[in-house]
């Protein structure tokens, strides 16, 4: 295999590393605003849609912020970049595992301890938390669409060109 081949690869699994891990951050800060918002005292019906819909523009404002960073900052030969980020593999990776189960667990026992503290009924609490986690997969199949419609029309366009 040459050397280009192994690089592009590099960057391919970098690239989903990087996805996973960027998901994990937003995921936590979408339990972290949950967490918030319950702790004050709003009620579910509230939440129902309003953490639906500031995961959805939080997802989209991060994707955004993120892609217009890294095309100021890219250096790209063709299709091949030039250096490989071997710093920032490693925390990416640990970040992908391990923080999604993190959060997890938190969100189990904030809802643990937030029972007693909560007056509403366990039925208002299950049909916010799936609205909760609607708005999360959402969010992340629509960036998902966008960013490959994007790159795919940009792709044909040069093509063309």
């Amino acid at each position: 295999m040459r050397k280009e081949n192994t690089l592009l690869i590099l960057w391919v699994i970098f690239g989903f590393v990087f996805i996973r891990a960027f998901d994990s951050v937003l995921f936590l800060f979408t339990h972290i605003v949950y967490f918030g918002t319950s702790k004050i005292g709003i009620p579910y019906y509230v939440l129902k849609y309003f953490i639906p819909i500031f995961t959805f523009l939080s997802y989209i404002s991060a994707t955004s912020l993120t892609l217009r960073r890294l095309k100021m900052n890219s250096k790209s030969n063709g299709i091949y970049l030039t250096e490989f980020p071997k710093q920032i593999v490693t925390p990416l990776i640990l970040i992908a595992i391990f923080l999604q189960p993190i959060t997890n667990k938190l969100a189990g026992l904030f809802a643990e301890y937030n029972s007693t503290a909560q007056s509403e009924n366990a039925t208002d609490f299950i049909d916010f938390y799936g609205w909760m986690y609607f708005g999360i997969g959402f969010s992340r199949w629509t960036v998902l669409i966008v960013l490959v419609y994007i790159y795919l029309n940009r792709h044909y366009v040069e093509r063309i060109k």
